[in-house]
């Protein structure tokens, strides 16, 4: 809007303005066109940015307000932005709490200091005793600038206490009484009905479950102190640090330390295993099918037996022999084919027949080895003798070589052979094997058709293949040979 346009509806409003006055001071109201005329002005002026002039048309309420050359119109009064608090400077500049309008700037009152945000009193403020930031400690007050102790408190770290009824610094700074005691007359005390039991004052060994009649006596977990004995709740008894219903507690079934099997319940007292099981020990087992309890606690199949139906019997393919114990007359060396029916040192179990080890050949009744037997050497059955006497590997040779030990004619490794296991003609039995020169018993393990097997355990724990086949049998020891 150009200032040309700007100054004519100023003086259009001036006039209508003392137009509508004069009209008023006739009839005692604004006529209705005159107030049309002022609407219709102000509403031109609407938008109109000049920084600093008050555009605005009175309204006919307002009409009649005339303001000083030093006041301005602030909501329909006029103020002295000058000296205001509420207005200072200009409309709705309020002051701050200390402050007052000082040439329409806020400022502290006489007297006040600013610091930050604050007009303080330097004589008695908590907050800037002194100057500015000086915060006075807990229950002290500021006086002429100086912070202080009130009588009858006395300045300990930390505050202002009363010496004479402060509990925490009791006729002495740092002096404090404990948890529920009181200070009298600078003395520390337990109040009426409470004792002190070293870590402050009980409430009352009568009721404390950790001091119940006297000090240091803690009653169970769950029970309360009641005359100062301690009791447990109905129907419960005290079972080590804790009070306890043996009626259903699965750690103190029916009586302290009666602990329940495992998955067992506890039943009116009793330690009740699930349908179909029984408590043996500390387990509920089924005795039906439990080899170290079969038929009944306690009764432990033998070794190599399985519990059927609560009996002790030999799992397939293996056979009760007549003395007890199991056997697999397939493989077993010393029931071969039947029970009692043992293979000789030289034979080995197969299928139920009694035949050579694997690497020995039957010659006539008797099992040879043609790696080392001079008399028939070698596939061909060759005689040594003349300049090579010795059969060493099936060839006939001068000398045994390095490595093998000359027994008679023939050239063996003592450290596995079999019919001269650690020394020349020690031989091994028909359940036994040469590992590095000593014989160790072996067993044919049900079930097990390559290693791991399960069944190696107790004396015979390692699980091997046969040697120079591929039957696996349990050895005794940690190695195989």
């Amino acid at each position: 809007m150009n200032i040309t346009r700007l100054r004519l509806l100023f003086t259009l409003g001036a006039t209508l303005s003392a137009g509508a006055l004069l009209h008023a001071c006739d009839n005692g109201t604004v006529a209705p066109e005159d107030t049309g005329r002022l609407t219709t002005i102000d509403a031109n002026l609407t938008g109109v940015d000049a920084p600093g002039l008050d555009v605005s048309i009175p309204s006919a309420d307002d009409a009649f307000v005339t303001c000083s050359a030093t006041e301005a119109r602030c909501g329909g009064a006029c103020v002295d932005v000058s000296s205001d608090s509420a207005n200072c400077g200009r409309c709705g500049e309020a002051c701050s709490a200390g402050q007052s309008c000082t040439s329409g700037v806020c400022a502290c009152s006489a007297g006040l200091v600013t610091c930050g945000a604050d007009c303080a009193d330097l004589s008695s403020s908590l907050d800037h005793c002194g100057m500015c930031g000086n915060d006075c400690r807990r229950g002290e007050l500021c006086v002429s600038g100086t912070c202080a102790c009130p009588a009858p408190s006395t300045e300990c770290p930390g505050g202002c206490f009363d010496l004479s009824s402060d509990p925490r610094s009791c006729g002495m700074c740092g002096n404090d009484c404990g948890p529920g005691a009181i200070c009298t007359a600078g003395a520390c005390a337990c109040p009426s009905g409470t004792t002190d039991c070293g870590a402050g004052c009980t409430t009352g060994l009568d009721s404390d479950p950790l001091n119940c009649g006297v000090c240091g006596r803690s009653c169970a977990m769950g029970a309360t102190c009641a005359a100062g004995v301690c009791m447990c709740p109905a129907g419960q008894i005290v079972c080590g640090d804790r009070c306890v219903d043996v009626s259903s507690d699965e750690a103190n079934c029916g009586r302290c330390g009666n602990d329940c099997p495992t998955s067992a319940t506890c039943v009116s007292g009793a330690c009740t295993c699930p349908a179909s099981l029984l408590a043996c020990g500390d387990a509920c087992v089924d005795v039906s099918t439990d080899p170290n309890h079969c038929g009944r606690c306690g009764n432990d199949c033998p070794m190599g037996r399985a519990c059927v139906s609560g009996a002790c019997a030999c799992p397939a393919p293996l056979t009760m022999l007549p003395g007890g114990g199991c056997a697999d007359l397939t493989r077993d060396p010393n029931h071969c084919g039947a029970p009692g029916n043992a293979c000789g040192d030289t034979e080995y179990c197969v299928d139920g027949m009694c035949v050579c080890r694997p690497g020995l050949v039957a010659m006539g009744a008797d099992c040879i080895d043609p790696s080392t037997d001079a008399d028939a050497c070698g596939p061909m059955a060759a005689t040594c003798g003349g300049g090579t006497p010795f059969c060493a590997d099936g060839v006939c040779v001068a000398m045994c070589p390095r490595g093998t030990e000359r027994c008679g004619d023939a050239c063996v490794d003592t450290e596995s052979d079999p019919l001269n296991c650690g020394g020349c003609g020690d031989s091994c039995g028909a359940d036994q094997v040469c590992r590095t020169g000593n014989c160790r018993d072996y067993e044919v393990p049900a079930g097990c058709a390559m290693c791991p097997c399960p069944a190696c355990g107790g004396d015979t724990p390692t699980c091997c293949s046969y040697p120079m086949t591929t039957d696996t049998i349990c050895v005794e020891g940690d190695r195989c040979p």
